[in-house]
């Protein structure tokens, strides 16, 4: 019986009594050698357009690395042969890089991500944090595109920006109350006008005659 190949990695899987002598250095090459690469191997290449990953038995290939590094070129869709396997995927071209086997759901990597795909033999998955369980997203860029994540900072400085319609900027204005026209909002000293005064003067005197009119009529209903 000839020796045969393993599916995923395509390692040399020596038969009983082959290769009698010459089996030390086959298992070298055909498989240690081969693991290492499945475990940390990269494959390096630039990508504009498709590309499908050599794949070859008992023998270095870019299918079985480890990690996909895409130095360059304009991005496109690199297929993988369809077996099980985990890749990191980094993308250094200037476009989307998208890992498939042909068929089935496809992992895209947009320009500058690194990240995880694990495929099943038909599809790619991203590897995804959904949860964050209490960290922090930090060194976030500036948004530009409505899917963005926004720092505290851009948050903070866009609710008060100096803009029309907007909140006046908080800077310099520490202990003043922010006052409204109807149109426009600023910041003012503390005060009590004239117009407040006389408003508080004639709900007072409102308050006292409404008093002394219940107080005649309870009088009077003695």
């Amino acid at each position: 019986m000839p020796s045969s190949y393993s599916a995923s990695f395509r390692l040399n899987l020596q038969a009983p009594g082959e290769n009698l002598n010459t089996w030390g250095t086959i298992l070298n090459n055909g498989v240690f050698q081969l693991l290492e690469d499945a475990v940390a191997g990269m494959a390096s290449f630039t990508l504009s357009g498709p590309r499908a990953l050599t794949s070859t038995n008992g023998a270095t290939d870019e299918a079985r690395c480890a990690v996909l590094n895409v130095t360059g070129g304009t991005g496109g869709t690199i297929t993988a042969p369809s077996v099980k396997k985990v890749y990191l995927v980094r993308n250094a071209s200037s476009g989307p890089v998208i890992i498939t086997t042909g068929s089935g759901v496809t992992a895209t990597f947009s320009a500058g991500e690194v990240g995880f795909c694990a495929g099943d033999g038909t599809n790619f998955y991203r590897v995804v944090q959904t949860d964050m369980a209490g960290l922090r997203l930090t060194s976030l860029g500036t948004p530009t595109a409505n899917t963005d994540a926004a720092t505290k900072q851009y948050v903070d400085n866009t609710a008060f920006a100096m803009a029309a319609g907007s909140l006046p900027g908080q800077t310099g204005n520490a202990g003043k109350s922010l006052v409204t026209d109807g149109s426009n909002a600023s910041w003012q000293d503390p005060s009590i006008t004239i117009a407040q005064i006389t408003d508080y003067a004639s709900d007072q005197a409102a308050k006292t005659d409404t008093a002394t009119k219940l107080a005649v009529a309870f009088a009077a209903a003695l």
